[in-house]
């Protein structure tokens, strides 16, 4: 009604509010041009009335009576042109507007009203018709992000992106899965969530709710509601002080958002739950440095139920050599029992962690540092029941567990990435060297060159150190570069390697010495036997992990 009042058209009335401003926010469905005093009657809500009180009655009785059957019938408000019947409109009619909340507008200079009616149903119908369009476009944006089996996050962004608002959606025990948001600062919107969403109660439609207002919707079939969409603030444009058709813009895209979420958890029943969707997404993005500050992760982590405390964070990271699987179901299968066995062992050891497979054969977790007296005891109770679950599974690859930390908050990229390392290299390492878990230190020169893999200064080191003794091997059907790794694996001790590879120490001695004749070096010398040894692991690394001999 207050945008009605702004027209040209009615400001040139000189239009003067008489009572009840505080309902001009009332929306406007229709306007009607009216003399009858039982107009009231004929009535469904939302209409403006138009009168100049030609056929009114005279009795102040009947006054009341006529405002009260208006506002009973739900008319926004009631708009009087003077001169014809009356110069300043009767006191009666005003009293009974403020008595039931109904604006009562003198117009002081005479309009067409039919201009009026002419000027406000074409906005309303303008209105519609956006919305029509509107309700079209997001139909078709969220059929095809449904069609496409676009994650949680996604459709987020469409839904923010196309409302200018943040929303979240939240699992059943109030953790944020997903949030979008175009303006402000994820902290500022998850900021003590779980509080926040158990004071507002869930409704079985789209509906404002709770203290602060949020707009929700639910998410899934109904009496299987799985989550709800929240849009916290309703601001702007699309919210509350926008007219009533456009206002209606955020509940249907929560709604087209809500169908599309459910539809693809019902195509992704075989894949990974949306909680761990939501682990995944916060660990790819701390690993690659995608969260701006301390403030976010803590926020993010919090939502997620992981209050990271004043001890830090502690990073782990689980790998195994998985083989070349070409199937895309079974390799996933895999990942997944992997990262599984990895959940579940933190929660048997009693740590509150972040987990997700964020690679082939690769399981990352994050969480709060368990205090110093106490870590020894939780890392070495995650790697004993890891190993009882992949037992479980009979699983048969070669894996690794890493830690890197505790650590603070603003280094849990680094962490991540440095545990991650480190399971990577140590997983060839565990058949020589086995221990529950390895850190940074125990991988050593060989995590050096991991990290150097692909340098080709080092990959020419090691052609130019080894080159003569692969080609011996290629041309002749020998194994000379395994000696030379178990010789180094010995500790160059000839008699623990005669024992190691079974041989006479006349025939190890031969072998040996035609070593060094093919590389023209003396194993005996410290610098040749250290040049071999880096060549060796720089090799090996670049291979790719290696199965450990018998």
């Amino acid at each position: 009604m207050r945008e009605v009042l702004a027209l040209p058209v009615l400001r040139a009335g000189e239009p003067e509010v008489l009572c009840a401003p505080d309902q001009l926010d009332r929306p406007v469905r229709w306007v009607h041009i009216s003399e009858l005093a039982d107009i009231g009657s004929l009535l469904s809500g939302g209409e403006l009335i138009l009168t100049t009180g030609v056929a009114l009655p005279g009795s102040a009785v009947a006054l009341r009576r006529y405002v009260a059957t208006l506002g009973a019938a739900g008319a926004c408000a009631l708009v009087v042109e003077l001169g014809r019947r009356f110069t300043r409109v009767p006191d009666a009619i005003v009293r009974a507007g403020t008595a039931y909340g109904l604006p009562v507008v003198a117009l002081r200079r005479s309009v067409r009203f039919v201009e009026v009616t002419e000027t406000v149903h074409a906005r309303i119908i303008n209105a519609q018709v956006d919305l029509l369009a509107a309700s079209d476009r997001a139909h078709a944006e969220f059929t095809r992000l449904s069609v496409e089996g676009a994650p949680a996050a996604v459709i987020l962004d469409k839904v923010a992106e196309m409302s200018g608002q943040a929303v979240v959606l939240e699992d059943l025990a109030h953790r944020v899965v997903a949030f979008s948001t175009q303006a402000g600062r994820p902290e500022h919107l998850l900021r003590d969530w779980e509080a926040r969403s158990r004071r507002c109660p869930w409704t079985e439609r789209t509906a404002e709710a709770g203290l602060e207002g949020w707009l929700t919707c639910p998410v899934g079939p109904r009496a299987q509601h799985w989550g709800r969409l929240v849009m916290p603030t309703v601001t702007g444009p699309a919210g509350r002080s926008a007219t009533a058709a456009t206002a209606a813009t955020p509940a249907m895209l929560l709604e087209r958002a809500a169908e599309a979420l459910a539809i693809n958890r019902l195509l992704e029943r075989e894949r990974a739950g949306l909680l761990e969707q939501a682990h995944r997404r916060l660990l790819v993005d701390l690993l690659e440095r995608r969260v701006p500050g301390d403030d976010e992760a803590r926020a993010r982590l919090a939502a997620l139920g992981l209050p990271t405390g004043h001890r830090g964070v502690l990073a782990l990271a689980v790998s195994s050599q998985l083989p070349g699987i070409d199937d895309p179901v079974s390799a996933g299968r895999l990942d997944r029992q992997l990262a599984e066995a990895a959940a579940a062992a933190a929660e048997a050891a009693g740590m509150a962690a972040l987990t997700a497979s964020v690679s082939a054969g690769r399981v990352l977790l994050l969480g709060p540092a368990p205090a110093p007296s106490g870590l020894e005891r939780v890392l070495s109770g995650l790697a004993d029941a890891l190993a009882d679950r992949l037992e479980a599974l009979a699983w048969p690859h070669p894996y690794a567990v890493a830690v890197a930390g505790p650590g603070p908050l603003g280094d849990a990229g680094g962490l991540l990435a440095e545990a991650s390392h480190v399971a990577e290299v140590a997983v060839p390492l565990r058949a020589s060297r086995p221990r529950p878990y390895y850190r940074h230190a125990d991988v050593r020169l060989r995590g050096l060159l991991t990290l150097l893999r692909a340098d080709p200064r080092v990959l020419g080191f090691a052609a130019a150190e080894l080159g003569h003794l692969l080609a011996h091997d290629a041309s002749h059907g020998s194994d000379l570069l395994g000696l030379l790794r178990d010789y180094f694996a010995a500790g160059g001790s000839k008699a623990v390697l005669a024992r190691r590879v079974h041989l006479s120490r006349p025939a190890l001695y031969a072998r040996l010495a035609a070593i060094e004749k093919v590389l023209g070096v003396r194993l005996g010398d410290p610098e040749s036997a250290l040049a071999l040894h880096v060549a060796l692991l720089a090799h090996e690394v670049a291979a790719g992990p290696a199965l450990p001999r018998p």
